[in-house]
């Protein structure tokens, strides 16, 4: 199996080592060939753009989409960089481009965030009062991971729910602090990129996805 992933900074591995990424113990676990095509700060807009020089032309099997967390960004209120709309075709073109090429795409939900206040963490850099309807930069999250899983489920393509993961971790007791870059763990109140732990969780749960299509693809069982 050769597997690509293509995303944004969380799949990029900013401000961890490589060995710390979700892609790198996916290489590990399933022995398999990788490419990162994970830039920091793309929307699947952006990573379009990108899409056939960083992804296609490596003619992988699989390639894992994990985009969303630049895209809901407001750059005024209630404005979105990519909309809901946009940010959904975007994801059907990934997905139908892909499978034009045969590969086979595995689509991604986005961790939480630490929202903050004005002065720490997300709402220092984005102002609280631009996102509304819904209320809360979490909730626009949320919504995205809607979108990604009703296309998912629409065009019958293997979900890694990352979201879903993550609040399993936290109902059973963890904390966010564990799992995202905070002032204690890393002396920057980011509360956005994962840490290492995060990281794991992001491996774990696409690893599960990937299970199948490896043996699929002629891995050892």
């Amino acid at each position: 199996m050769k597997l690509a992933a293509f995303g944004d900074s969380i799949t990029a591995g900013q401000y961890v080592a490589e060995q710390e990424t979700y892609l790198y113990k996916l290489q590990v676990r399933f022995g398999c060939e990788t490419i990162n095509a994970g830039v920091p700060g793309n929307t699947t807009a952006q990573g379009l753009a990108r899409f056939e020089r960083d992804v296609l032309a490596h003619q992988h099997d699989v390639c894992i989409v994990a985009f969303g967390m630049n895209d809901h960004v407001h750059t005024a209120p209630g404005t979105a960089k990519v909309p809901p709309e946009a940010y959904r075709d975007n994801l059907i073109t990934i997905i139908e481009r892909l499978r034009s090429h045969r590969v086979i795409p595995v689509l991604c939900t986005m961790n939480p965030i630490i929202e903050g206040d004005a002065g720490r963490y997300y709402y220092r850099r984005h102002p609280q009062e631009w996102y509304r309807n819904p209320e809360g930069a979490q909730a626009w999250i949320d919504s995205y991971n809607r979108i990604v899983r009703e296309v998912a489920a629409s065009l019958e393509v293997p979900l890694a729910d990352v979201a879903g993961r993550w609040e399993r971790y936290l109902a059973q007791g963890g904390s966010l602090g564990d799992l995202l870059r905070t002032e204690e763990n890393s002396g920057t109140d980011d509360g956005v990129h994962p840490t290492p732990a995060g990281l794991d969780l992001f491996a774990e749960c696409i690893g599960e996805v990937l299970e199948p299509l490896h043996l699929r693809l002629g891995g050892d069982a």
